[in-house]
Order: C-alpha cells, then sequence, then structure tokens
C-alpha cells in the first residue's frame, strides 16, 4: 500500500474521484460489542457494504499498520492482512474470503465487512453480523449450541468450489435439483449472511434460512461433487458443467477424498510475480510475470495428463497473489506438494542454468541468500523476520521432504539442458513460508542472459523444461509412495546358487511427513 500511496497526488485524486462515483452511499453507523458501542465510516456500493478498517479496527481494541503490500490489522494476539487488489485475506495460514476487494477512500482503506467476520470468527470465535435496519456492525460471542457455518467459493481452472466451513461436526443431507443444490442441517445453523450474489461461472448465489443453505446455481447443467474434510469440518462441492440432475436427486457425499488418502494426490504451482509484481526483466524486455504463468500453465497440463494429480495454480492471469495468499491456498486445499515458479537474474550477464530452493532460515551460501532477498523485495513485510523463524521451525517437519523433492527437480532440470549442476540450495523465501507440505522454488534459467531469455520463450525449450519437471515430480511421487507403502516394491529378482530365490529385504519404514490438518 505504501508504493500506492507514494504514486503522487495524480493517482490520489483519481483514486478519489473513482470512489466518490462509485459510492452510492456513505454515512454513520455503530459498532455493537460485548463491551460498548462505537461509531464508524460505512460506505455502500451497489449491494456491497465497506466499513472504516481504522475505525472499526479501534473499537475493537486493535492496531491497523500499513505495509508495501496493504495492511495488518492486530486484535489481541491475532494478526490478519489485507490488501488491495484481492479480496482474500490471510490470517495465521488460513484464507479470509471477501465478496470483492476492498478499496481506499482518501489513503484510508475501506474493507466488507465479511473481512472482520470472517477474521474475528476464526480467531475470538464471535459472530459478526450486519444489522441493516439499524446501521450496525454486531459483534458477539458465538453461540455454541448452534454450528456456525463459513461460505467461500473460488473458481479455479473451471471448477467452482464451494467450502462451508463448520464450527463443529454436524449431521447433513445435500438434494439437489436443476439449477440449484440444498444443504439441510440437523441441528441450528448460525449462518454468516442471509443472501450473498457471487461473480462464478457456476455460482450464482447462496442464501440461509434456517438450517438450509441453498445454492442457486448459474445454469440446469451445472453439477456439484461432494466430499467432506475434518479439521476443521469442512463440506466441499466442487461445480462444472455437465448433465442435469433429477429434481430431489440426493448428492452423495465422500467421506475422504482422493486428496487426502496417502500419497501426492494434489499439487499447488505458484506462478511468481504477477500484477503490478513484474519480477526480473530480461534484456529484451521479457517479464517474469509472464513467463512463470506460461510455464506453470504447462506444467500443471502436463502433471494432469501424465500423473492424474489434481493441479491448483495460486494465479491463473496477470494477477497480484500476495506471498501468504500463495501457501495459504496451498494449505486450504491441502496439497501434498507446493512448487513456486520463478526465473533467476544475476549481474553476470552470461549466468545460465536451473537453480532449486527449499526453506531454511540460513542461506546456504552468499549467492542464495542474495537470491531470496531479490524475490522477497518485490512484497516486504515489517513482520516477517519473526514469522520466518516461526515457519522456518514448522518446515522442519518436511525438511527432508522437501530436499528430496528439491533434488529430483534440480537433476531432472540439468539433465534435460546439460548444463553443470548448479546444486539444491536453502535459502529464506518468503513464499515458501507457512507450507504445511514437502515445498521448493524452482529458478528455470536467468532471464538476464540474452541467449537463455530468447530461449526461455520458444515453445520447444519450454515444453523440454516442462517434460523435466514433470518426470521429476513423478519420480519423486513414486519413490515417496513407496517409501510408505502405497506402491509395492517388486520383488528382488536375484537367485541363490541353488535357484532359490533370496528374500528382498523389506525397506526401512519412511516418517509420515504430512501433518494433520
Amino acid at each position: 500500500m505504501k508504493r500506492l500511496l507514494s504514486l503522487g497526488s495524480l493517482f490520489a485524486l483519481a483514486l478519489l474521484v473513482a470512489s466518490l462515483v462509485f459510492a452510492q452511499d456513505s454515512g454513520q453507523a455503530t459498532l455493537q460489542t460485548p463491551t460498548g458501542t462505537h461509531p464508524f465510516t460505512f460506505v455502500q456500493q451497489a449491494d456491497q457494504l465497506y466499513v472504516s478498517a481504522h475505525e472499526v479496527t479501534q473499537g475493537l481494541g486493535g492496531t491497523i499498520t500499513p505495509d508495501s503490500t496493504g495492511f495488518k490489522i492486530t486484535i489481541g494476539n491475532a494478526t490478519a492482512a489485507f490488501g488491495p487488489d484481492s479480496r482474500y485475506g490471510v490470517i495465521r495460514d488460513e484464507l479470509i474470503e471477501m465478496p470483492v476487494p476492498p478499496i481506499t477512500i482518501e489513503g484510508r482503506p475501506f474493507v466488507p465487512w465479511q473481512f472482520f467476520q470472517g477474521f474475528l470468527g476464526t480467531a475470538a470465535a464471535m459472530d459478526v453480523r450486519w444489522d441493516a435496519a439499524a446501521k450496525s456492525l454486531v459483534v458477539s460471542p458465538a453461540q455454541r449450541s448452534a454450528i456456525a457455518v463459513q461460505a467461500s467459493v473460488a473458481n479455479i481452472q473451471g471448477i467452482s468450489k464451494l467450502v462451508l466451513t463448520l464450527s463443529a461436526a454436524g449431521e447433513y443431507t445435500i438434494d439437489s435439483q436443476p439449477g440449484s443444490m440444498l444443504v439441510r442441517f440437523r441441528a441450528p445453523v448460525r449462518a454468516p449472511f442471509t443472501e450473498q450474489s457471487y461473480d462464478d461461472p457456476h455460482v450464482a448465489r447462496i442464501t440461509f434460512a434456517g438450517s438450509d443453505v441453498r445454492i442457486q446455481l448459474t445454469g440446469a447443467n451445472v453439477v456439484g461433487d461432494a466430499y467432506q474434510l475434518q479439521n476443521p469440518p469442512r463440506v466441499v462441492i466442487d461445480f462444472r458443467k455437465g448433465t442435469a440432475p433429477l429434481p430431489g436427486q440426493t448428492v452423495p457425499l465422500t467421506p475422504q477424498p482422493q486428496s487426502h488418502s496417502p500419497g501426492i494426490r494434489t499439487i499447488v504451482i505458484d506462478p511468481g510475480h504477477g500484477g503490478k509484481e513484474v519480477g526480473a526483466v530480461g534484456p529484451n524486455g521479457m517479464l517474469e510475470k509472464d513467463l512463470t504463468l506460461t510455464f506453470a500453465r504447462k506444467l500443471a497440463e502436463s502433471l494432469s495428463r501424465q500423473i492424474g494429480a489434481r493441479v491448483i495454480l495460486t494465479r491463473d492471469d496477470d494477477s497480484l497473489v500476495s506471498l501468504d495468499q500463495r501457501t495459504a491456498i496451498a494449505n486450504q486445499y491441502q496439497a501434498d506438494l507446493f512448487l513456486s515458479v520463478h526465473l533467476n537474474a544475476a549481474v553476470v550477464a552470461h549466468a545460465k542454468g536451473s537453480e532449486t530452493y527449499f526453506l531454511s532460515l540460513e542461506a546456504s551460501d552468499e549467492l542464495a541468500r542474495k537470491a531470496a532477498e531479490t524475490e522477497n523485495a518485490s512484497q516486504s513485510d515489517a513482520g516477517s523476520d519473526l514469522k520466518l523463524i516461526l515457519w522456518d521451525l514448522a518446515q522442519q517437519a518436511y525438511l527432508d521432504e522437501s530436499s528430496r523433492f528439491a533434488q529430483a527437480i534440480q537433476e531432472e532440470l540439468n539433465a534435460a539442458t546439460s548444463i553443470a549442476n548448479r546444486g539444491v540450495k536453502q535459502a529464506p523465501f518468503k513464499v515458501l513460508i507457512g507450507a504445511t507440505m514437502p515445498a521448493a522454488l524452482v529458478e528455470i534459467g536467468f532471464i538476464s542472459n540474452p541467449e537463455e531469455e530468447a530461449k526461455l520463450q520458444t515453445s520447444e525449450f519450454q515444453d523440454s523444461m516442462v517434460a523435466a519437471m514433470t518426470r521429476a515430480i513423478e519420480r519423486y511421487k513414486n519413490d515417496y509412495e513407496t517409501r510408505i507403502g502405497v506402491i509395492k516394491p517388486a520383488p528382488a529378482a536375484s537367485t541363490t546358487a541353488a535357484g532359490s530365490s533370496a528374500p528382498a529385504a523389506a525397506p526401512a519404514p519412511a516418517p509420515q511427513t504430512r501433518m494433520d490438518r
């Protein structure tokens, strides 16, 4: 946000004018909390209510501070972050979904009121609701007798994922009608809203009424597959185009989705940079953000085709995704692997080759330290040192697997390019902070090298590197699944002199690296 504010008075004036044009209503409202009431400013645009982040935070006894990517709000012992370009905020390693991104008016942030609903619901077990008639934002202790439900919708690679996060396990049924779906809970439901519309290709609107959650779809040909997740309890429905269901057809629930089976089932690919963060720029003008997205899209398609994994991109367009959000997305989708894709740059014009990293508080060498500083600089974070230390400790559980994963990628890229091994390295990359799974960052090549920049733009080279990374991931997957017993090793082929087969030594069991999420 500091960068936005430093662009000069012309930008500030344009932003103010735009805000005034789109603001349909504004005024004063009341924040009602268990300890008292506080006034705050609201702005109504279309059907969305925005509240002053500063005034509501202060009314809740918290603090708000700007940083280069947006703002951080601390209330009690919990800190959440949000930026101006995304409808996702972050608290711990979880996402706070808002219907629309925050806006800025006269340099001060206004957030959809649902931001505080997600923040306080996650951090303090508090209910937050907007009383339109009284113009009040009401904060109250969560009712333990009812199940609180939070709803989020995200469209990734053509599938709209609806997640209903529950405060406690509960029984429910899911009934489908052409053009709609009904989730009916047996216990009372504490709803986050009465009705909310979505700009989504499959989900048009969600309505809460009593213990029912009705999902209005965009057409009769939209169908959904539902499954359950635990810790916390969640109902997940993946919507896509398909054959319309029969009226009243019950949607079966899959108790344990494929992504929760042992092994490598879900992979998150993170195209580095995006939006205003262009990354490195080649001598002929090629932008890192464009090439990383190209590689990530091709890799996602290759992995889906070659190994049948569910592959999710942290961004599928030229949008800005904060470093916190990238691993939060991986955690939310309970990924088994996380790979961040980047391109290298060096002062030495003819540096070439690939490098692969995994997270460590201490860099393995001076060049690794500088590489991390370069990637981290795009989105600095005043509180990141402490966060890095904490997540470095958390990532220890995956240290060995991240090392194995990075090694497989590096070896396959070296073989594909016939370039001397630049080696697997460790460095404090902020984009890897928070990943609760084996994670690595790959610098595919040096965009600063004119020859390599030209080569990186060719389909032939892109395809060869994607094929190498696919082989590496498949190789790591097979190795990991063999070590944990998902794949049974082939019996030894050796025989004794007498002609009897010698028994194969059982492989030593590998420690299970996946945490219970």
